[in-house]
């Protein structure tokens, strides 16, 4: 993995601010990219762009506090950070809520469906799933006529998806995964690919709260995502689409081609309809 080089290409980390977000922004400025910081949250954006320049170079990394539910500050992230780099190369999608936001005890008191506040559903459905597909239609004309392009959306496992207590988590995570495949297919000859991104369990970031019964030493590290964000983002992953990849299997010292082979697999699992029930 020591030969990747993004010299040359530029990334904007959606939920750069912290978490995932964050270590796959600083993974790709190691790299040579310059990566945008598109976030919500001022002071965390603000942070992560000077660990950025601290690692990088001055030049490499730009602020953008923003809100990706709105599709006006989606249009000007991708403005922005072409006037800036004169690029938009590579847009990974992190930004997320989690159950916490609508149950600070999900864990051992699981949310029924209709008990779910309704505006709290909704925000969480515009962050989790309306505002990568805002971003993604934002950025993708520019990314078609460069010829190359990459589209990153973390989702996560089937499992989650479909756990009891999961409103609307779960749902917002398998929309994204199933228009993560679509795009793929739309996209097709054009140069720009679609992937899915996940860790491979629940992650040590704040999307679990601090009170949550679980040994945080256990859980998948944040860290586990730069690997294979950067082979995602640089030319080695040509030709590759509509794939997801697990960063908690994927092996930085291992050869490439094994790295991929052992994390990675169709996206939006093709094989599960083929297992529907058939009356004998």
């Amino acid at each position: 993995m020591n030969d990747i080089n993004l010299n040359g290409k530029v990334a904007i980390v959606a939920g750069g601010g912290g978490g995932m977000g964050r270590e796959m922004a600083l993974a790709l400025v190691e790299k040579g990219a310059k990566v945008t910081i598109f976030d919500v949250r001022r002071d965390n954006v603000e942070r992560v762009v000077k660990e950025a320049i601290s690692i990088g170079d001055p030049e490499c990394a730009i602020p953008l506090v923003r809100d990706i539910t709105k599709i006006d500050d989606c249009i000007s992230a991708i403005n922005e950070t072409i006037d800036a780099f004169n690029s938009a190369d590579i847009l990974v999608n992190a930004a997320g809520l989690g159950m916490a936001t609508l149950k600070n005890n999900y864990w051992n008191d699981n949310l029924k469906f209709w008990d779910a506040d309704i505006d709290r559903f909704n925000r969480l459905m515009d962050v989790n799933w309306n505002g990568p597909f805002l971003l993604a239609r934002s950025i993708v004309p520019h990314m078609i006529e460069k010829g190359w392009g990459r589209i990153v959306n973390v989702t996560t496992s089937l499992d989650t998806m479909t756990t009891r207590g999961y409103t609307p988590y779960g749902p917002s995570k398998a929309a994204l995964e199933a228009a993560t495949s679509i795009w793929a297919k739309d996209l097709e000859s054009t140069g720009v690919t679609a992937n899915i991104l996940v860790p491979g369990g629940p992650v040590n970031t704040e999307f679990i709260p601090e009170n949550a019964p679980f040994d945080r030493t256990k859980l998948t590290q944040p860290e586990a995502m730069r690997a294979p964000i950067c082979w995602l983002a640089s030319e080695l992953s040509n030709g590759v689409t509509n794939m997801r990849f697990v960063a908690r299997s994927w092996d930085p010292d291992a050869p490439l081609a094994d790295a991929i082979k052992e994390s990675g697999g169709p996206c939006a699992w093709p094989d599960a309809g083929k297992k529907a029930f058939k009356p004998t």
